[in-house]
């Protein structure tokens, strides 16, 4: 069969569907009648529903996952994608919830990360099926509805569903992801100062919200005579922020650049600015220690600051993001996201992250915990999945490793497979997200040839 052409063919078809699954605002909200919200339900039911008017198998697992397939035989390949994704933001070209095609580039929140490469991994069985092909395997794909918080969707489906026998999930680049830092995000609540009659008073600081996002805009609230010292810092650090006096309390914003937290140091930090300008005001002692203690934790993304600077050979160095902030009258509250190396021993990774910051009264709570995932290159998955790689590109690429934690860990055997390309614009979590048509065109290819190759 030839998928190149074939995948030209389907573009049209993907730019329909995936526009219509990015128009879904999919993002987690508290709802008491489903698991996750009602817009990532409805991004469930959408794809299930297209899949069973296209012939395919479907499969709702108790509106916390689903699946679509085809196939015979007692053997699974699994294809794992998310329909859920980040909040918007701020700073769009267009709707992020209104699929756009610009200068052959698709925008749209999930574009990316991950509607994009789901949608392209649809149609890359949509092919298979249509031109008669009969997998000797089944090709599952499995779409998960939590990954951008706790996994509990895919959690929850791996308990009700049997386990592929391997698959890959196209929720990173190419050309193979074999290697995966481990994953931990942790709380740490401190004890606020008492209020005081100073001449300027901290009555509130909230920013961030997802660990695994880079914040790009904090918010704190004063009472007295800001102004001046909000001056001082701007001219000195040349912040980007600006403030709200036309009542009380005083309103400061700063502005940051969004980024995932698998690469940190691509972003700019909001609360950073924000902490900075904090410890240059005449604060209480509890509170202005706080400060001193959480810049000198997190200013540098390499861990450092926590006692955490380690790196291996096979998925480099560890990172660390200051992933929320809030300080109420009652307690500061700080989230943060670490990524550390395949080869780190998790548990030496979680006792100085409490050495750290169990100070001042802290005490930190381990959230979250994925271990790295590490499949060898040398491994018959990898290296098929490398061969269609090579062979679709004329490279000669060898397997990668990453700070990212895909759904690839979910699986006994599996890996992150695409849908970027080396030089493919890295937009994920991002304003103006986007993915360009043309790689699309390409992974649909990769992912077909793949998945027959896994299957016949």
């Amino acid at each position: 069969m030839n998928f190149k052409k074939l995948s030209e063919e389907y573009l049209d078809s993907f730019l329909i569907h995936a526009g219509e699954l990015i128009s879904i605002p999919s993002v987690y909200e508290k709802d008491e009648d489903t698991p996750f919200g009602p817009a990532i339900q409805q991004a469930l039911s959408h794809m299930l529903a297209l899949g069973e008017k296209d012939g395919f198998v479907t499969k709702n697992i108790d509106d916390f996952a689903g699946h679509i397939e085809f196939g015979e035989g007692d053997e699974i390949i699994g294809v794992l994608g998310h329909l859920d994704v980040v909040p918007a933001g701020e700073g769009w070209t267009s709707p992020p919830f209104e699929a756009a095609v610009r200068d052959n580039n698709l925008y749209g929140r999930g574009a990316q990360d991950d509607k994009g490469p789901v949608m392209a991994a649809y149609m890359a069985m949509k092919m298979l099926k249509d031109q008669g092909f009969q997998p000797k395997k089944r090709i599952r794909l499995i779409l998960g509805t939590d990954e951008e918080r706790d996994w509990q969707g895919i959690s929850h489906y791996f308990k009700k569903e049997p386990m592929p026998v391997a698959g890959f999930t196209p929720d990173a680049s190419f050309p193979v992801i074999h290697a995966e830092k481990g994953l931990l995000d942790a709380y740490a609540a401190y004890p606020a100062a008492p209020d005081t009659e100073n001449d300027i008073r901290l009555l509130r600081v909230k920013g961030g919200g997802p660990l695994n996002m880079v914040p790009d805009e904090a918010v704190v609230e004063l009472s007295g005579a800001v102004r001046p010292a909000f001056d001082a810092y701007i001219n000195e650090h040349q912040a980007d922020a600006y403030l709200k006096e036309k009542e009380e309390p005083v309103q400061i914003v700063f502005k940051g650049k969004a980024a995932h937290a698998s690469r940190p140091e691509t972003g700019k930090n909001a609360l950073i600015d924000l902490l900075g300008f904090l410890f240059s005001l005449p604060l209480p002692q509890v509170d202005h220690q706080l400060v001193s203690q959480l810049l000198a934790c997190f200013t540098d993304t390499d861990g450092s600051g926590l006692g955490l600077d380690m790196s291996d050979d096979v998925s480099g160095p560890l990172t660390s993001n200051l992933g929320s902030l809030e300080k109420t009258k009652e307690e500061w509250r700080v989230g943060l996201n670490l990524r550390y190396p395949v080869t780190a021993d998790a548990e030496q990774v979680m006792e100085r992250l409490h050495n750290a910051l169990e100070i001042n009264g802290g005490t930190v709570e381990i959230y979250d915990h994925l271990a790295s995932l590490y499949v060898e290159k040398e491994d018959t998955l990898v290296q098929t999945l490398l061969s269609v790689y090579n062979e679709a590109t004329g490279g000669l690429a060898e397997a990668l490793s990453i700070g990212g934690a895909t759904y690839a860990r979910s699986l006994t055997t599996g890996v992150a497979f695409g849908a970027m390309f080396a030089d493919s614009p890295d937009t994920a979590h991002q304003s103006d997200e986007h993915v360009r048509l043309k790689d699309m065109v390409k992974a649909m290819e990769i992912y077909a040839e793949s998945l027959y190759r896994l299957t016949k």
